[in-house]
């Protein structure tokens, strides 16, 4: 089974939170015109939230009283107990916070949107857009450019509406064998983390903070789009009036689609893949054969994965009634809309409905099926019925669905479309751009051939990422790896992770690189990272362990963040899980985080590359592993495993 960025989700909830919905921005917003707005903001620095854990004293748009207000109460993540199939990732919650549920970072594509009109669903708005010269104008106050009575305001709009999602102090895989009989328990608890997500984005509090939030943002858009009009008609601009409200609803209406069907999906083909081999097991057991504890074994695991595929028809929704600008329609729209949904999960007559078509199967199964001829109908026949009912009772709960497959991952659509606007100037224009990571040789004790090798090993190993992603194969010939020796750079090798950063932010910054390089994390192959490939018995040590996922150790490169304050300002006393890197000798996060090699360009690079998140959200996911490598998002089984082993 594969484990993707798109929909893996883990144990931990702000980390969920951060993967299903992406974060945003603490620093200062970049100025980019409007012609690369498509393409500048991945060649900023990371603006994501650089809180050093998050804190309850933070104050998000989640919270009771809101993000401007002080004191407010935030809802206690912890004390929510989900469902019977999601109660073991609730209490493996150890936050109490749960990270913004609008992201800062929403405005920053928002704004993407409004100049070039492409949605996250990849689909085209036929609603006006912005003109070339009034991308500027949302980073400053309409008090210097608009005409009078809207020239009033002194912030930028996008700067209110940053605050109104993050709150004013933040603006500053390979395969997993988890097909394998013996993981199932580890599987089928990545395709409940993702119900346990949703469970939270519903919970009404929430939806209320949720809702509440875009409508404000959507009140200053208003103020915003008054002032742009007016702009308009007093230069004797003729083009249609702005609608941003409307804009911002189908932006966002567009993102939740795509959560919401990806999740969905993606839960539904896994189950799938799950089931296939239980039913070939059922078919090849005679049905007169009593039950066996095997059979009992293969019996839970179908209801399981049935409960699981129900949860995810009911429960995968992010309903926006009550959003400024949003009319519900009369029909189901799935993962939005279905004004019965509370009373289907809750009506004993839709249990009793599939209930009553299985036994129809069955009885037409007696007649005329392939077992018309046998008066029990074998077992496989039975659990393939169930699955079938399942699927069409789905139309009753959530209509047709907007694609029989997850859409193509934003951050995929999002750097095809860059690579398009690179395509399209001038040839000298575009020899500096690029999409690529910096990535150094730090170790001294490997000779120039062995290099060679491990050099190929490496390259392999991250590329090695992509089956049955859509958009991947056109994208991977687009993603480059920049080596840099640190021998001929002459720089300290006993901490080069530190040694290195110097030198990184001098070529981020320089002609040559600063559109090439991802500027918020480069990559160091040092003694761990040879070791990891080129030592087999150092891994299988390790690998061999019972009980662990054989995927979850492999070869594996140091990254690095090039901002990271090794002498922060004392903040609040936190509660970051203390680690010891057997690399590094590090007792706690350093700036820097091992991570397997083919996870680097489908979840570090989009997650950073995105604004997502800082490279330590991605290093809470780590401390626990053996190696304290992030291996991917993580399951409550998992960490047992690596802690009994």
């Amino acid at each position: 089974m594969q484990r993707n960025l798109a929909a893996r989700v883990s144990r931990s909830l702000p980390q969920l939170n951060r993967h299903v919905f992406t974060q945003l921005s603490s620093r200062a917003i970049p100025i980019a015109n409007a012609r690369h707005a498509g393409l500048a903001h991945r060649n900023t620095w990371n603006i994501a939230p650089r809180t050093r854990v998050m804190q309850a004293s933070t104050r998000y748009a989640h919270t009771d009283a809101g993000p401007a207000k002080s004191g407010g109460a935030i809802l206690d993540a912890t004390s929510f107990k989900g469902s019977v199939i999601t109660e073991k990732h609730w209490k493996n919650q150890g936050s109490p916070v749960v990270d913004a549920l609008i992201e800062p970072r929403a405005i920053l594509h928002f704004m993407g949107f409004i100049t070039q009109g492409v949605l996250p669903n990849g689909k085209k708005t036929d609603l006006a857009l912005l003109e070339p010269d009034e991308f500027p104008l949302f980073m400053n106050p309409t008090s210097e450019w608009a005409p009078a009575p809207f020239n009033k305001a002194t912030v930028p709009t996008v700067q209110k509406a940053m605050e109104r999602l993050a709150g004013p102090e933040d603006l500053s895989g390979l395969t997993q064998e988890l097909n394998n009989p013996e993981h199932f328990t580890i599987a089928h608890e990545y395709l409940t983390s993702v119900i346990a997500v949703f469970e939270y984005l519903n919970i009404p509090q929430i939806q209320k903070n949720m809702r509440d939030t875009f409508n404000n943002v959507s009140a200053d858009l208003g103020e915003m789009q008054e002032a742009l009009n007016a702009r308009r008609k007093e230069q004797g601009v003729f083009a249609p009036e702005l609608n941003l409200p409307a804009l911002w609803e189908q932006f966002i209406r567009a993102q939740y689609e795509v959560m919401t069907s990806t999740a969905h999906s993606w839960v539904l083909a896994r189950a799938a893949e799950l089931r296939a081999p239980i039913v070939e097991k059922f078919a090849s057991i005679p049905t007169e054969t009593p039950h066996t504890p095997e059979m009992v074994t293969l019996s839970n695991r179908w209801n399981d994965l049935l409960a699981v595929v129900s949860m995810a028809d009911f429960k995968i929704w992010l309903p926006m009634d009550g959003y400024t600008g949003h009319y519900p329609p009369s029909e189901i729209v799935a993962g939005l809309h279905n004004p019965d949904l509370a009373n289907q999960e809750q009506s004993q007559d839709f249990s009793k409905l599939l209930i009553d078509r299985f036994a129809q199967r069955l009885d037409a199964a007696r007649v005329q099926g392939p077992s018309a001829k046998n008066p029990n109908v074998p077992r496989h026949e039975r659990l393939l019925m169930s699955s079938d009912l399942q699927d069409e009772l789905r139309l009753k709960t959530r209509g047709q669905s907007p694609s029989p497959q997850p859409p193509v991952q934003p951050w995929i659509q999002q750097l095809l479309r860059g690579h398009q606007q690179i395509m399209s100037m001038d040839p000298q224009e575009r020899k500096g751009l690029g999409f690529g990571i910096a990535i150094y040789r730090a170790s001294k004790e490997i000779s120039d051939n062995d290099w060679e090798e491990l050099q190929r090993r490496v390259e392999a190993h991250l590329s090695a990422w992509g089956e049955d992603v859509q958009g991947s194969d056109e994208l991977k010939p687009l993603l480059n790896l920049h080596w840099f020796d640190c021998k001929e750079l002459d720089y300290d090798n006993q901490r080069p992770a530190l040694a290195l950063r110097s030198h990184y932010k001098e070529i981020r910054s320089s002609d040559e690189w600063t559109h090439k390089l991802a500027p918020s994390m480069f990559l160091v192959v040092d003694e761990g990272a040879v070791r990891s490939y080129l030592d087999e018995k150092y891994m299988a040590l390790r690998r061999d362990q019972p009980g662990y996922l054989k995927g979850d150790f492999q070869g594996h490169v140091l990254a690095v963040d090039p901002d990271f304050d090794e002498n922060p300002t004392p903040t609040v006393n936190t509660t970051r899980p203390a680690a010891k890197d057997p690399e590094s000798g590090s007792i706690e996060y350093s700036g820097h985080m091992r991570i397997m090699g083919n996870l680097v360009w489908s979840e570090l690079y989009p997650l950073l590359m995105t604004q997502s998140v800082i490279l330590e959200n991605i290093w809470l996911q780590s401390p626990e592993h053996p190696l304290h490598m992030y291996t991917g998002l993580t399951t409550p089984t998992q960490i047992e495993s690596w802690k009994r082993g």
